[in-house]
């Protein structure tokens, strides 16, 4: 069978859905503010599909060929999301690796029509329906008030401390002066200080992070044992990276710490400190980015614990 694929095709086959997709994309960040299925599952499954038909509609070309062509449509959408300040570079970055095997998935199936059903205007029309139905999907999705899974990080290091003067660093702390290392260099939130005000249940503990402070009402203070603590205010998770200057999506908002807490026993002579945040998201599918999530706050905990950990030893040295 004659290759019907142009270079004509190809340059709508990578725009064409992107248009499409971006429109999804402002509606249901920027307007439904909802970061749902529909926006991360279906939205690549339709840019790979329809992509793919508008190279080949015929299925004359092989799927490798096609599937290349559809993931051009990642740039294409990347640059115009990032365009219309719908979202910053970072969080599309992370979005990649749940979008590429659904892109290929679409492109799949967009293969696979032409040769099973003839009339050429099917794959077209369930392109039209996907998009279609989309809009509806995600208003349905941001009408779910149906409460977030709770997920929680555990975070531990072993000081050669005292736990008295490790419960001291760990209620309140001096500035932390490296910089951020690891995940956190890429415009995530890292923290800097803590101090309270009072003592005991009912003090407020104010974690200083480089985008604002978390404001933590101590809940529980058993001395030198455990100190925890509700969220009640918090600061802006991450800076987007963007060539605007400012950029606030709504997703921003939906990583909420809800409460966390220090644990401090000892083993052989050291105070071992657990630390963790119990933290709440409205962004789906939860599972993958909660892969993200705790991994994020795990670079908090650590930078956290082991300036505890270097300030409390550097004491006892001296």
């Amino acid at each position: 069978m004659k290759d019907e694929t142009t270079p004509g095709r190809i340059a709508a086959a990578a725009i064409i859905p992107p248009i499409a997709g971006t429109l999804l994309a402002y509606l249901g960040a920027s307007i439904l503010r909802d970061y749902g299925w529909t926006l991360f599952v279906l939205v690549p499954v339709f840019l790979g599909f329809s992509s793919t038909l508008i190279y080949a509609p015929r299925g004359h070309a092989s799927y490798w060929k096609g599937l290349l062509v559809a993931l051009l449509t990642i740039p294409v959408i990347g640059f115009a999301i990032m365009l219309f300040a719908i979202e910053g570079l970072i969080c599309l970055v992370m979005a990649c690796p749940l979008a590429v095997p659904l892109i290929a998935i679409g492109s799949a199936f967009a293969w696979v029509i032409p040769k099973i059903v003839e009339d050429n205007r099917t794959g077209a029309g369930l392109s039209l329906l996907l998009l279609f139905l989309m809009p509806f999907l995600m208003a349905f999705e941001a009408s779910d008030k149906s409460s977030p899974t709770v997920h929680k990080v555990v975070t531990t290091v072993e000081i050669n401390a005292p736990i008295e003067k490790v419960w001291k660093n760990v209620v309140e702390f001096p500035e932390i002066l490296p910089e951020p290392e690891g995940i956190l260099r890429l415009g995530f939130a890292y923290p800097i200080n803590a101090r309270i005000e009072g003592k005991g249940v009912g003090a407020i503990r104010y974690c200083n992070f480089n985008t604002g402070p978390f404001v933590e009402p101590i809940t529980v203070w058993q001395e030198p044992n455990l100190l925890a603590f509700d969220v009640v205010e918090q600061p802006a998770p991450m800076v987007e990276l963007t060539p605007y200057k400012e950029l606030y999506a709504a997703h921003l908002e939906y990583l909420r710490s809800q409460r966390g807490q220090f644990r401090l026993y000892t083993i052989g002579g050291k105070t071992v400190v657990e630390g963790t945040t119990f933290y709440t998201h409205d962004i789906a599918p939860d599972l993958y980015w909660s892969l993200f999530s705790d991994e994020i706050i795990h670079q908090i905990h650590f930078r956290v614990l082991h300036h505890i950990k270097d300030v409390c030893e550097r004491s006892v040295e001296n």
